[in-house]
């Protein structure tokens, strides 16, 4: 035997919306009753299994929809770190030589974390707010975005002179607008003191010898939900087939 929604062949006969369209061998009073009544109970377990699935897909969205309008801050956790390994990994992520970043760190700050200077510099690698701010850091005084930071600013002034590290570093201390006012590093001893003194340390094997407390953000719970929300999607929709021809099978040893 086999069917469709609306159409049912049963023993040679074809019946579409319950009425015959096809015989061979039986009587068609006895084929249509049956054929009606069968296909009355198929399109009742389709509507049934249709009905089970939305009421879930509904219990899904409702679900996505708390956990993203949950508003809450992502979680956190402070873990112990070697400066050192932070410097390498910023200057392998940013492409910039991990000596150079070394010798800002100290000629900076001595590679100190809690460093700020009178002109409001912060830091490891002395980032200014707003500077630091536009460079996505968001807790200056966290080494480790501290530090990767100052590696991706370096990154892009070492990219805006092609490589020039004077004018990279220049443009560090005094700024890209004094770089391009003079045509070159500014006339500032503090200036052109400052990039003698980062030349000179990126000469040495500087080790910064520090452990120390950076926050690492934890998986997203909101993220998980979600994840986990749509894999119950995709097994609900996979369920849906099988739900539905098993009511058939089930309203096939009833008639």
């Amino acid at each position: 035997m086999s069917f469709s929604l609306n159409s049912v062949t049963s023993a040679g006969q074809t019946y579409q919306d319950g009425q015959q369209v096809s015989a061979s061998g039986v009587s068609s009073g006895e084929s249509n009753a049956f054929g009606n009544l069968l296909a009355k109970a198929i399109s009742r377990c389709f509507a049934d299994s249709i009905a089970s699935y939305e009421e879930k897909q509904e219990a899904v969205e409702e679900e996505k929809t708390a956990s993203s309008g949950s508003g809450a801050a992502p979680a956190s956790f402070q873990m112990s770190e070697s400066m050192d390994a932070i410097f390498q990994e910023a200057a392998n992520t940013y492409g910039v030589s991990v000596n150079l970043l070394k010798a800002v760190g100290m000629a900076e700050s001595n590679f100190n974390p809690n460093a700020q200077s009178g002109a409001g510099a912060q830091g490891v690698m002395q980032l200014m707010p707003a500077t630091a701010a536009s460079l996505g850091v968001t807790n200056p005084f966290d080494a480790r975005q501290n530090i990767m930071g100052g590696a991706k600013l370096l990154a892009q002034n070492l990219s805006m002179y092609g490589g020039n590290v004077d004018l990279a570093l220049a443009a560090y201390n005094a700024g890209p607008g004094n770089v391009a006012a003079y045509g070159g590093v500014p006339p500032f001893a503090e200036t052109q003191n400052y990039v003698v003194k980062v030349k000179q340390y990126m000469g040495t094997e500087l080790t910064t010898g520090q452990t120390v407390q950076t926050a690492m953000a934890a998986p997203s719970a909101q993220a998980q939900t979600a994840a986990d929300t749509d894999k119950q999607t995709e097994d609900t929709g996979m369920n849906f087939l099988a739900d539905a021809v098993e009511r058939v099978r089930v309203q096939g040893q009833m008639v």
